[in-house]
């Protein structure tokens, strides 16, 4: 009688086992469920296409009502360009697969700001000029646009 309470001793043991992980899987997806990625820019949830001749990533600088029909910039555009061509150049090694644009077509209406547009044309992240202003949200650009360049080695 002893060796048959042993045995199913083990084989309660063999199947708690089995059957917790998986209970400790549900409590954690219920009740302790990690936070998102934290992006410092915009995540564009349906992404914005771009007209692109290119097929490399690019930072487009765009103010909405700086734009004119001829597509040259206005000065107010300036500091934006300027970041966007910092924001290049610290990229190091992958600078050459990031290109930097001004001013859409006058058809393509989007709101002001400097864009991450993919290889394929698509406007990705959004970062308002604001948030270009001081060392540290340059900082937090740089790093996010490095990480996104260096998840995605295939493309551009």
């Amino acid at each position: 009688m002893l060796a048959k309470a042993k045995s199913r001793l083990v084989l309660m043991v063999i199947l708690g086992l089995c059957i917790a992980p998986l209970g400790l899987a549900q409590w954690a997806w219920h009740y302790a469920r990690p936070q998102g990625g934290d992006t410092y820019g915009q995540l564009l949830a349906q992404p914005m296409v771009a007209p692109s001749a290119q097929r490399t990533w690019q930072l487009l600088a765009h103010i909405e009502s700086q734009c004119t029909s001829a597509g040259a910039a206005n000065a107010d555009l300036a500091p934006l360009l300027q970041s966007a061509r910092q924001l290049r150049l610290a990229q190091g090694r992958d600078q050459q697969r990031l290109a930097v644009t001004a001013c859409l077509p006058p058809d393509r209406v989007m709101p002001s700001g400097l864009y991450l547009i993919d290889p394929h044309g698509n406007a990705v992240l959004r970062y308002l000029p604001q948030q270009l202003q001081d060392a540290a949200g340059r900082q937090s650009v740089l790093r996010e646009i490095g990480k996104v360049l260096k998840n995605n080695q295939g493309l551009g």
